[in-house]
């Protein structure tokens, strides 16, 4: 199919903010908890259409209550739809943060991604999906992307996952997602997590990258990733630093 026969695309443009390792408990409302907030404040502030936390939401499961009633308030505010997936940090079975906050009550906007067979989430109100595959365990069996399904037609399609990009394997790393396993995601975009330095993985065939940690995410700067879908170009990522 040529260019000039090629149906239009008819998915409406979309902005979402990529973020991950937020680390949010790791100290007592320190750097971590503001550079979540300027976060969810640039999400309001620039009207972006959704949200996506790949993974480390919670520095551990000894995070106080307290932190996360704040953590839900927060993302509550955000009045947009929200997608989390767990990640190493904030797994640990039922000591998990995500078994004590009852996102469903608390936060009726966010999705957490927790069938470890993978789940696909679609947004409502706006032309986006992702899909992601939830932690159970960080060792080395878990690979993020086993069992992606095909990328959903008329849909922006985002993939998600929390784990290091490395050369194939074997390797006894936790969580591997080799290269053969990345090249086989030709979603829209790939949404990663778990490197705390912003990185751009790939441009092409589509899009991948690491934000890095939301507090110090390039450069030592608090920043996120925001991905434009523009119909007939694709997934448009840019990083941005956080306001002060």
């Amino acid at each position: 199919m040529t260019e000039s026969t090629r149906p239009p695309d008819q998915r409406r443009p979309a902005t979402v903010l990529h973020t991950s390792d937020c680390h949010l408990g790791s100290s007592s409302f320190g750097a971590e908890e503001r550079a979540f907030a300027r976060a969810m404040a640039l999400a309001r502030d620039a009207a972006v259409d959704a949200v996506l936390i790949a993974g480390d939401l919670f520095d551990s499961a000894r995070v106080t209550d307290e932190t996360l009633a704040w953590t839900a308030d927060q993302l509550d505010a955000v009045g947009r739809p929200v997608v989390v997936i767990p990640g190493n940090h904030d797994v640990y079975g039922d000591r998990s943060p995500f078994h004590r906050l009852d996102l469903a009550a608390s936060c009726p906007r966010v999705h957490l991604i927790d069938d470890v067979d993978g789940r696909l989430v679609e947004l409502p109100g706006i032309d986006v999906v992702v899909w992601g595959r939830a932690m159970a365990e960080h060792e080395p069996g878990y690979r993020p992307f086993a069992g992606l399904p095909a990328a959903p037609e008329g849909r922006w399609t985002i993939a998600v996952g929390h784990g290091l990009v490395m050369d194939d394997g074997p390797s006894h790393r936790s969580s591997p997602i080799f290269a053969r396993d990345l090249a086989a995601v030709d979603w829209d975009y790939v949404a990663l997590g778990h490197v705390h330095t912003y990185d751009e993985v790939r441009d092409a065939p589509t899009p991948a990258r690491y934000p890095g940690a939301t507090v110090a995410s390039r450069d030592g700067e608090a920043g996120v990733v925001l991905v434009d879908f523009v119909p007939g170009a694709g997934a448009r990522p840019r990083w941005v630093a956080l306001p002060g």
